[in-house]
């Protein structure tokens, strides 16, 4: 998953729940969705999973599942019934402080977002792909985004009052903000470390470039790959812990590769299809790295189950604005790549950036289409 403004975000013209729009207490055994509960668009920076994997716990989808789906809902199945209303009730503290408190305010020199889980092979991966691809890589910022910013009214506060002046979280008063981000800590340090680490909090890892925005305060911001703790966790218990973390960044840094080559310039002028090409190129660009003798030389079937996996919901919005491609499509476009891996002549070879782009660009209709 990546951000930039010149594109649409995966769910992020979806409708969720914001602060001041509650939905009624709902439980974690089913209870029946909410027929009237008021909602609202909003702008996203970052699209969250874990929103989306709130939606389907509360209406479920009849849409394709995942190999990280039944980990998601055993996630929301161990929540009390108490903790499962709370969380419908401060969905956007819960869902996007982690995220978002690690986007404006984290540095990759500050312990507070430093690598915990899987740190080592996520920093030599990180060490691999800058020498795989050819692009300037040296300003990415390579962190981790916690739980415990949850913790910590003042962090919640400045977080909240930063997605507000952004346009991320709909207009509150200083004092709403105030009073929602005590009521968010004083709860959290009162559960057991089971909920105040649930790893739907950081369920999610992203790209962000600042590039071009007109928000001073976005565009100031630097290039940075974000992993939560929580995505990690779950590769870890689905047993792909070897795996999964490698090509989940493998595709956030070919989204980078992306910002630099300008590829979100170009391509369809319809929202969702030009969505679906940047998601499935990096999922190629991520299998083509992982898969190549002078990237990871990982095993192409590991690799594909892993990029599959990466968003917790089946994809079957076709005209959404952050349609990522259905399964099929997401598998073709990581055979794809592993194919182009295979081909290489001699097999230390490693295309330009810009080849592979341009080589996917032409396979993309047979890709969509299955032929």
């Amino acid at each position: 998953m990546s951000r930039h403004l010149r594109w649409p975000l995966a769910l992020g013209a979806a409708v969720l729940l914001p602060l001041g729009f509650l939905a009624p207490a709902a439980t974690a055994t089913g209870a029946p969705a909410p027929s009237a509960a008021p909602t609202q668009s909003r702008h996203t920076l970052v699209d969250v999973p874990a929103e989306a994997a709130l939606r389907e716990a509360v209406a479920p989808s009849e849409c394709g599942t995942t190999l990280l789906d039944d980990y998601v809902d055993g996630l929301f199945a161990e929540m009390s019934d108490e903790q499962f209303s709370f969380l419908v009730q401060h969905q956007d503290a819960l869902l996007s402080v982690p995220t978002y408190d690690a986007l404006f305010f984290g540095t990759a020199g500050d312990p507070a977002y430093a690598l915990d889980s899987h740190a080592r092979q996520l920093q030599n991966t990180y060490r691999d792909l800058r020498r795989f691809w050819d692009i300037e890589s040296g300003d990415i910022q390579l962190m981790a985004m916690h739980s415990d910013s949850l913790l910590d009214a003042a962090r919640i506060a400045r977080t909240l009052e930063a997605m507000v002046d952004t346009g991320e979280l709909a207009p509150m008063t200083d004092a709403a903000i105030a009073a929602e981000a005590q009521t968010v800590a004083t709860y959290m340090q009162a559960q057991d470390e089971a909920f105040q680490d649930n790893p739907l909090w950081t369920f999610n890892a992203f790209a962000f470039s600042g590039e071009g925005e007109s928000d001073p305060f976005i565009a100031s911001l630097p290039d940075k790959l974000i992993m939560g703790d929580g995505i990690l966790e779950a590769y870890d218990a689905i047993g792909l812990g070897d795996v999964g973390p490698r090509a989940i960044l493998a595709h956030e840094f070919a989204h980078h590769v992306q910002y630099e080559l300008g590829t979100f310039d170009t391509g369809p002028t319809d929202p969702a299809a030009a969505t679906r090409r940047t998601e499935l190129m990096a999922d190629a660009m991520a299998s083509y790295f992982a898969t190549h003798k002078k990237g990871l030389a990982l095993n192409r079937k590991r690799v594909s189950d892993a990029l599959l996996s990466f968003y917790t919901v089946g994809d079957c919005s076709f005209a959404s604005p952050g349609h990522h491609g259905t399964p099929l499509q997401r598998q073709r476009a990581a055979d794809w790549g592993a194919d182009l891996a295979a081909a290489a002549q001699p097999r230390s070879a490693v295309l330009p950036a810009a080849t592979v782009i341009e080589l996917f660009d032409a396979a993309l209709p047979g890709i969509i289409s299955g032929s």
